[in-house]
């Protein structure tokens, strides 16, 4: 049977129930879109598992003060005694700046702890929760006054 639609009712007197339903099914596709690109931005949902926490001894490479995370390069010791360099990141410039943090509060061949989420599929990456220092100083701590998602 041949439907035509006149100002949203359809002659058969459905109204616009299948548009209705058309708009949700194209609204609700957009959501999920979305919340894939906003993951995909931060990529913590698959990269890290975040129910497991790490400590890593090692020594700074090099602080990479940028946006849109700072990365934090530490050269640790493998079984083998092989320096294997770890990846850990951290909020952003803004958010660890307001938190008094700056480019020069982690220098290169310092000696530190790294507390992590490390990486999901075992790569040398991590997602920075604490930084020690040999003096026993926690510095770039997540959390507290800092958004924990940065």
């Amino acid at each position: 049977m041949l439907q035509t639609t006149h100002l949203g009712k359809s002659k058969t007197g459905h109204g616009g129930h299948m548009t209705n339903l058309r708009l949700s099914i194209v609204f609700l596709v957009g959501l999920c879109l979305g919340s894939e690109l906003a993951l995909a931005h931060h990529g913590r949902g698959t990269r890290y598992d975040t129910s497991a926490e790490i400590e890593i001894h090692g020594t700074i490479r090099e602080l990479v003060w940028r946006n849109p995370h700072v990365a934090i390069l530490i050269d640790v010791a493998n079984d083998q005694g092989e320096d294997v360099t770890w990846v850990i990141e951290h909020s952003n410039v803004s958010t660890l700046a307001r938190l008094g943090y700056h480019r020069n509060s982690l220098r290169a061949d310092q000696k530190v702890i790294a507390v992590i989420n490390p990486g999901s599929n075992g790569d040398p990456v991590g997602l920075c929760q604490r930084i020690i220092l040999e003096d026993g100083t926690t510095i770039f701590v997540r959390g507290g006054d800092a958004d924990p998602n940065d």
